[in-house]
């Protein structure tokens, strides 16, 4: 690609959200920190305020029923907020931040001596000056899994940053089918579905890049998420090569940029010894998101020969307004369908459960119905097949097949019989039964990493899947149950636990997770009294298990506290 001069830049910086609603969230949380640490405080002045209103300022308990149910309120509503501050910490710590690697951004709105001289200087270089930046293992810091780009400017496309393949290099241990790490204000205990089993992962997590101009960027090392997400960015051209691992990229609000895939791999590639390689765009998951982008060039390269190329830009493609949304928010989906790249737009963004979790398109809506449709028709023509008479006894009866409007002469109790219809075969039934273990062992990860929003999305997937199956007996909807009642518990979402805890008993009563989850849920609710029997029924079932010992003493512990509050009162 031939390296043209600089283009202007414009004025932005990595936190400008854009209408096209994609935003740096780290840098959002730096500059939101002072405005939640001011709502914390005056959350907490109105409290003492409206004590000292009633007299009861020092006073270790309330003196009525109403003043305990609103300290309790407020006191949750700073425990919460409290809690996503933490988490907003724990994922601002896993940021390295890369900030000017190549210089400054020179924006329409700095200084017009500063931007002269910039842009004479880079006019004067010479055709073979260029600036390389690698980035390797040795520039993160401990615990920085996440790599981000903001803020800089090349003179042209010679200047490069690479992520080296060294980056695939850096590991991470995570627990998997594990108790997950516990946090400081965190309510859940014994969150585990299995023994602890540690897992190490190679590379880093995922990849942004914001504000970024006038470079080439390299990525040649292994991204785990297979996410990379570009904002602000002009003249750039970004190669993913053959080491690399980026299945999906998000653009937003960019122009002139060229997307080279060379020999890179699907995010459903093996990566096994032996096994064939897929390469991207043979998946139906490898896809590039944009909105807002202005000539946008991707191409599919093979053995150093290009199979496949497209031109993108957000008005040709047919952005159009749509209510209170802009053209620059009209989402489309650039991916690789019989053999070469489409742009298409996105009909159905992604909800969190059930069949609208992936974004389509209307190609892929179309096919889903005449997919469903099949599947309908097909079921109709096996019902008849699938049908199985039996006696009073439970014996299966030869069917008869009788002429058309025959009525029988007699009607004989004992000759009755029952009919078992099912609409599945045994194929089919497989089918479902590998979709919902695959989205439990997917939840099952997803919990021992600490994504538990992400581990009951899987969860409730399972479950949607199971629900599918002729027979309740099929699947072993208790444990599903019983995981993503942990996963509420992780969250502090103690009613939704408590639901499922009890529906993971009511499939099956003897599930000693689903038992142990439901005292901890209600222990969490402050129903200490009804957590006592549940939480002693666990430890009568098993009573070498610490964890179990250890909640059944502690609910002791409160209710005691509880009867003397009553008794000080």
């Amino acid at each position: 690609m031939t390296s043209p001069a600089p283009v202007p830049i414009p004025s932005s910086s990595s936190s400008t959200p854009g209408v096209a609603g994609r935003t740096n969230y780290s840098d959002w949380d730096k500059k939101t920190k002072t405005l939640v640490e001011q709502v914390e405080q005056e959350t907490k002045e109105e409290l003492i305020a409206s004590q000292q209103a009633l007299g009861l300022d020092g006073n270790k308990y309330s003196r009525s029923e109403a003043e305990a149910a609103e300290k309790q309120k407020l006191a949750n509503v700073l425990k919460v907020k409290t809690q996503l501050e933490k988490y907003k910490q724990r994922e601002t710590e896993s940021v390295q931040e890369f900030k000017s690697l190549l210089g400054p951004v020179v924006a329409d709105n700095d200084a017009d001596e500063y931007k002269t001289k910039r842009l004479v200087a880079c006019q004067e270089e010479k055709s073979t000056d260029s600036t390389t930046i690698r980035i390797t293992r040795d520039q993160l810091d401990a615990g920085k899994r996440v790599v981000s780009i903001t803020d800089t400017s090349g003179h042209s496309l010679r200047d490069q940053i690479i992520l080296t393949q060294d980056l695939s290099n850096l590991e991470s241990k995570m627990m998997v089918n594990a108790q997950a790490k516990s946090f400081p204000g965190s309510d859940a205990e014994n969150a585990v579905p299995e023994e602890p089993r540690e897992r190490r992962i190679y590379g880093i997590i995922k990849c942004f890049i914001s504000n970024v101009h006038n470079c080439t960027i390299l990525i040649k090392c292994k991204i785990i998420s297979g996410t990379l997400e570009m904002h602000n960015c002009s003249n750039v051209h970004l190669v993913v090569q053959n080491e690399a691992t980026v299945a999906t990229i998000q653009v937003d609000l960019s122009r002139n940029l060229q997307i080279d895939f060379r020999d890179a791999p699907s995010g459903k590639n093996p990566g096994t010894p032996g096994q064939p390689k897929i390469y991207w765009g043979e998946d139906k998951d490898d896809r590039i998101f944009h909105a807002g982008v202005k000539r946008m060039k991707v191409r599919i390269y093979r053995d150093d020969f290009m199979e496949s190329e497209i031109d993108c830009d957000y008005m040709n493609d047919g952005a159009k307004s749509i209510g209170n949304a802009t053209p620059e928010e009209f989402q489309f989906i650039t991916s690789v369908h019989s053999g070469k790249l489409v742009t298409e737009e996105v009909v159905r963004a992604g909800n969190t459960t059930g069949k609208n979790v992936r974004a389509m398109t209307p190609r892929e809506v179309e096919e889903e119905n005449k997919r469903r449709e099949r599947a309908a028709e097909l079921a109709i023509n096996m019902a008849e097949d699938m049908i199985q008479i039996r006696d009073k006894h439970g014996n299966v009866l030869a069917k008869k097949v009788e002429q058309e409007n025959t009525v029988s002469e007699t009607d004989d109790d004992d000759d009755a019989v029952d009919e078992e219809i099912y609409t599945m075969s045994k194929e089919q039934i497989k089918l479902v039964v590998d979709e919902c273990d695959h989205n439990k062992i997917r939840g099952n990860e997803a919990f021992g990493a600490g994504e538990y929003a992400q581990a009951i999305l899987l969860y409730s997937l399972a479950l949607d899947k199971a629900d599918e199956l002729p027979d309740v007996k099929l699947y072993p909807r208790d444990v599903l149950y019983s995981n993503r009642a942990a996963c509420f518990l992780k969250l502090g979402q103690h009613e939704k636990a408590e639901e499922d805890a009890r529906k993971a008993l009511d499939v099956n009563p003897d599930n000693i997770k689903a038992i142990f989850r439901h005292g901890l849920a209600l222990h969490a609710m402050g129903k200490y009294l009804a957590a006592l029997p549940v939480l002693a029924k666990a430890h009568k079932l098993e009573p070498h298990n610490k964890q179990v010992k250890q909640a059944l003493q502690f609910c002791e512990v409160r209710m005691e506290q509880e009867r003397r509050k009553v008794m000080e009162s």
